[in-house]
């Protein structure tokens, strides 16, 4: 499954605002980036962890996800393409073709939500998220 990605530089919010203004949608899902920060990141300043991490909105029967980004953003440069496979290994043969001639935004890693979470800019400038749908085992980090 392929998601648009909308990207920006604090104004997610804003522009989330504006979106359910023009097109008929829900409530979206909001997470800011004071709520969860992935094990090994640098903490947020005071005014990113207001910003906003990752958001989901339903729009005309497409699920679009949004987020504020640390670096700046240019307007029209703030697209982004999240492939969502089913497991831990298919995402990374995905990632690691698409890193061939291109450069990684997020190296690999595993969090609350997938097994597998990374980002390259592939050789032709398309940014591009790959998710797996596979859920970490949490119970056996436990023991």
């Amino acid at each position: 499954m392929l998601t648009p990605y909308l990207v920006f530089h604090g104004e997610c919010k804003e522009a989330i605002d504006f979106y359910r203004e023009v097109f008929p949608c829900g409530e979206p899902k909001i997470m800011p980036y004071g709520d969860y920060m992935p094990e090994g990141s640098r903490t947020p300043t005071e005014l990113l962890r207001s910003w906003i991490m990752h958001a989901e909105m339903t729009i005309c029967g497409t699920n679009v996800w949004f987020a504020d980004e640390a670096d700046a953003v240019d307007k029209g440069n703030n697209v982004r393409i999240s492939a969502t496979v089913t497991s831990g290994k298919d995402a990374e043969g995905i990632w690691g073709t698409l890193c061939v001639g291109g450069k990684v935004t997020l190296p690999p890693m595993e969090t609350f939500y997938s097994v597998f979470h990374a980002a390259v800019i592939d050789k032709f400038g398309v940014h591009w998220n790959i998710v797996a749908e596979e859920s970490p085992n949490i119970l056996l980090k436990m023991l």
